[in-house]
């Protein structure tokens, strides 16, 4: 026993460089074997981690639900729902990833009765008639009295690139792979598993995972639980009279790791579309000819005036963004700006001089991050300003949080950076925030009696 203890600190050096490897290149799926050895001589104590948020106030999903309840009253049968959207990080997740963090959602909210049926939609487009874009899967939470009611839709984005991905299964097949030591081919498969993931999206598949995200914000807006069918796989024409009839649901996004840089290049992606009709309206207006190489592949379908009406009612509209274990400034490294930056002022302010170049009333960006999860960053406010879309109209808080235990391991203090890293979603504090919001009176006690809350102040107030 003594030898062991000896051997320790050693132990943690070889397998730091190993944790840093794996750690780059994602999110689950992760072998935590390595550390687990280690971490089986925890001694429990109290616990020490941290909570720390600051930034603007948000509400969580439960406001949302109260005004639904309240509809409810006084609409009987016909009510807006809340919806909410998981886009999942690097890996290779199988349908149902999200159902820790559904139910302990639903527990949160008192939602305690699901509906039997799960519901799922194959995602396609036309501009990719041959491509899997992934799938959507809707699964129906609600309280006794079924005025309270959440359309939980997990998008698993991960068919897109599986395909190009096979391309270095043969790395891992039992005919090559047996030549390395156990360890290392544990980590050799997790990195062949994630690696791939970030460089197809910042490649060739970055196209096809935005379509895949805005098809499934479009099947949100577009219908009703009782119209969904159980499998479906068709096209969702946001232009067409059918389609965007449910602009007035309530609608949240919930990423995490490298899905944080999806969800928000997602919308940035749709902001440039209704750009494009912004400048087609102008033209209208004026009586001039469109050029046909300007006209949007959506108008094709469908007359100009219903799609600038529903363009209208997005801009009402507020979008709440959570990442869990954000990514955004690792990930902006290497990539273009946006096409509109610092601009909020003018475009979103209450004295806004271009405010119809706005995509939404608000989005608000939660940012989520351990600093013990070496590959999640908080989002100082110039970041906003320099590297997301004014049009979008984000407003950010911070939550800054261990999510993992901290251990005395006789050199120091030391948190597992994998469950660092995957936690968020089974951290009380996570789902207090998410579900009750911050800086109002109806907040999680939990995160009343641990966290620390800074509130920030827009210039000019």
């Amino acid at each position: 026993m003594t030898s062991r203890l000896v051997q320790l600190p050693r132990v943690i050096i070889m397998i730091c460089p190993l944790l840093l490897v794996m750690l780059a290149s994602g999110c689950d799926n992760l072998a935590k074997g390595v550390t687990e050895a280690v971490l089986n001589m925890e001694i429990k104590k109290e616990d020490i981690r941290k909570c720390y948020i600051r930034g603007r106030p948000f509400e969580g999903l439960e406001a949302k639900l109260k005004r639904q309840e309240q509809l409810a009253q006084t609409n009987k049968g016909d009510h807006p729902v809340l919806k909410v959207l998981v886009v999942h990080g690097i890996g290779s997740p199988q349908p149902g990833y999200s159902t820790r963090l559904a139910e302990n959602l639903a527990q949160a909210l008192s939602l305690n009765h699901v509906q039997e049926t799960i519901k799922e939609i194959t995602i396609t487009h036309p501009t990719f008639p041959d491509q899997d874009l992934g799938l959507l899967r809707l699964t129906r939470y609600m309280n006794a009295n079924k005025n309270r009611e959440m359309i939980f839709a997990e998008l698993t984005w991960e068919p897109i690139i599986a395909k190009e991905k096979q391309t270095i299964n043969f790395d891992n097949s039992g005919e090559y792979s047996f030549r390395r030591t156990h360890i290392n081919n544990t980590l050799k498969v997790f990195l062949n598993d994630t690696i791939p993931d970030v460089m197809m999206f910042n490649g060739t598949s970055r196209q096809q995972i935005n379509v895949s995200v805005s098809q499934s914000l479009c099947w949100l807006m577009s219908e009703k639980w009782e119209s969904l069918q159980i499998k479906t796989a068709q096209f969702c024409d946001a232009s067409a009279p059918n389609r965007m009839n449910q602009i007035d649901d309530e609608f949240v996004f919930i990423s995490h790791s490298l899905g944080s840089r999806i969800t928000v290049d997602a919308l940035q992606w749709i902001a440039n579309i209704f750009s494009d009709i912004s400048k087609l309206d102008a033209a209208l207006a004026e009586n001039a000819q469109i050029p046909q190489s300007t006209a949007p592949t959506a108008l094709q379908t469908n007359t100009m005036s219903n799609f600038l009406e529903k363009r209208h009612l997005l801009q009402q509209k507020e979008f709440m963004v959570f990442m869990l274990s954000n990514q955004l400034p690792l990930l902006q490294m290497g990539q273009l700006k946006p096409e509109v930056t610092g601009r909020i002022p003018d475009i979103c302010s209450l004295k806004a001089t271009h405010a119809a170049e706005k995509l939404f009333s608000k989005t608000h960006l939660i940012a989520f991050s351990d600093p013990n999860d070496l590959f999640s960053y908080a989002l100082p406010p110039s970041f906003i300003d320099e590297y997301v879309d004014s049009r979008l109209c984000p407003t950010l808080t911070n939550a800054i949080l261990n999510v993992t235990s901290i251990t005395d391991i006789f050199v120091g203090q030391f948190a597992n950076p994998l469950a660092a890293h995957t936690e968020y979603d089974n951290d009380p504090r996570v789902i207090g925030l998410i579900a009750k919001g911050m800086g109002h009176s109806d907040i999680d006690p939990g995160v009343t009696e641990h966290c620390t809350w800074l509130e920030s102040v827009p210039d000019g107030q």
